[in-house]
């Protein structure tokens, strides 16, 4: 009998497609059409599945079978819009489908057309309002976003100590023109902070520093649209001979007697905590040559790291 060699192949479908349904319940995506999509065909092959159970039961003939699969196709027809949600390529851009896409996700997008969650969406617009903007020309070091803020360029200073003396310079050339400071400039592309301080001290002065670390770090914004990080450099002795150059004229000073109204307004904050053992981090306001506005934090640097800058 045709009934009963499509009996065991129909209810095989028809676990099949249950078992498709319970994985929908823990993948499925924007809504439940497709479920419900299992659901329907599940039950059209269960009523072909209790014709045929019937049929052999009651020793029927085959053509039984007409009536049977022609209501189960009317029934299909009637919930078409229903049952056929399953789309193999996207309806956006209409490239293929993965299988999860095409079996879970109702709303037939592919990854790439596929829209941002609301609450992803929600939370970004959150996160972006929250982050703080920072102010083309500020006038108070608290207007800043720090953490967020890139300078324009990165540039090094390194004071030499020895036999409590300080190395220093009267710069004649670039920012700070004219003013007393420590040997320093830019850093340059795919170079260390590090090899930029000791490059410098021995373009500027024909020394070079020896048990070279880093002490601090200096934001400075000035009101002319320019910016500088400046990472500030100790040494505790040095090679060569002294020679003044293009670029600075050195001389060594006494480390107690630094001359600092013929520095930088900032030198003055945060020289001093550096020189008594104090890693530095220093933002700065300033117009032309004057300083608007000034936070210095300090923090001890421990002993373990001193070693390390050292090694």
């Amino acid at each position: 009998m045709i009934a009963l060699k499509l009996s065991q192949p129909l209810y095989y479908l028809m676990m099949a497609v249950l078992i498709a349904n319970l994985t929908q319940r823990k993948h499925v995506k924007h809504g439940n059409k497709k479920r419900l999509a299992t659901l329907w065909v599940a039950g059209i092959l269960l009523f072909l599945q209790v014709e045929l159970v019937m049929i052999q039961h009651f020793q029927l003939s085959d053509v039984f079978l007409i009536p049977s699969f022609i209501f189960a196709l009317a029934l299909a027809y009637l919930l078409r819009s229903k049952i056929l949600v399953f789309k193999i390529r996207c309806n956006s851009c209409n490239e293929k489908m993965s299988f999860n896409k095409i079996v879970y996700w109702d709303n037939n997008l592919c990854d790439s057309c596929q829209p941002i969650p609301e609450e992803e969406l929600k939370a970004a617009v959150e996160k972006e309002m929250e982050v703080e903007i920072i102010p083309e020309n500020p006038d108070t070091v608290e207007e800043v976003d720090w953490d967020a803020w890139e300078p324009e360029e990165t540039a090094v200073i390194t004071y030499i100590f020895k036999d409590d003396k300080v190395l220093l310079i009267n710069k004649k050339t670039g920012l700070g023109k004219g003013k007393v400071n420590a040997p320093g400039g830019r850093v340059e592309p795919a170079e260390m902070p590090i090899e930029a301080a000791v490059r410098e001290v021995q373009e500027e002065t024909g020394l070079t520093p020896l048990n070279v670390r880093e002490v601090g770090q200096l934001s400075f914004i000035f009101k002319d649209g320019y910016s500088l990080k400046g990472i500030v450099f100790f040494a505790d002795d040095c090679t060569g001979d002294m020679v003044e150059t293009d670029e600075a004229d050195p001389f060594w000073q006494a480390a107690d007697k630094i001359p600092y109204d013929k520095m930088w307004e900032d030198d003055e904050l945060w020289l001093p905590p550096a020189m008594s053992g104090k890693y530095i981090k220093g933002h700065f306001i300033f117009d032309g040559d004057k300083m608007l506005s000034q936070q210095v934090e300090e923090k001890q640097i421990s002993n373990e790291k001193l070693l390390s800058d050292q090694d």
